[in-house]
């Protein structure tokens, strides 16, 4: 985008905080922002009708939630951490879109990679067991806060065991049995819950078929 248009669209948002298990938006509200994370840590989740939860995705710093098809939102933004986010009315957007017509192309990108992204994960879910599920989790995390906050040594999950296992479709006696197993198995070290060091980086991505840098 050019500078006159990067300039416009800073200069219709708004800027919010949203407290650690706090919302961005919630499920049936009407779709009539959209956000774009700043700092923290967030995920998008629905509810079905029995109150059982699905995750559909985390969300980094650089994420943008509420680029929705309809008018009421069907998943809800939750803050997993302190989140600090940029909001657009999606009025004052679509003015300046009929000036700025690459910023429409700039978000149909984006919700291509969105789609891209539903699909990986769809695939993990039909296809893949409890310990290839969960190879492909961490190394897709480790993917997305490599490109969010830059190379770390360690990979931190502000998640809890319950929101892997909602994400990934398995109970969370799973995920923290498996987390044992690969940990005995070397593949994996753990400082705490919440932070994770991979120690046999490629072993993991043959076990998840999951090669984020091409390799």
């Amino acid at each position: 985008m050019d500078e006159k248009a990067i300039y416009e669209l800073d200069a219709i948002a708004t800027r919010i905080e949203i407290k650690p298990h706090g919302y961005l938006f919630e499920e049936e509200d009407p779709s009539d922002y959209v956000y774009n994370i700043s700092t923290g840590i967030g995920l998008l989740e629905r509810l079905s009708s029995d109150g059982r939860r699905q995750i559909m995705a985390f969300l980094f710093p650089g994420d943008f939630a509420g680029l929705l098809p309809d008018a009421i939102a069907s998943v809800s933004a939750k803050a997993l951490s302190r989140l600090t986010a940029c909001r657009w009315h999606i009025r004052d957007l679509d003015a300046l879109m009929e000036r700025h017509p690459e910023l429409e192309h700039r978000l149909r990108r984006i919700g291509g990679r969105v789609l891209a992204t539903t699909l990986d994960q769809v695939f993990v879910l039909g296809c893949k067991n409890a310990r290839e599920k969960l190879a492909y989790f961490l190394l897709h995390m480790e993917h997305r806060q490599k490109a969010a906050l830059g190379p770390r040594e360690t990979l931190h999950l502000p998640m809890t065991r319950v929101d892997i296992a909602d994400y990934l479709g398995i109970t969370v006696e799973t995920v923290s049995r498996v987390f044992s197993k690969i940990k005995r198995e070397g593949l994996i070290e753990l400082p705490d819950p919440n932070n994770v060091v991979i120690k046999q980086r490629e072993h993991l991505q043959d076990i998840a078929e999951y090669y984020p840098d091409g390799h």
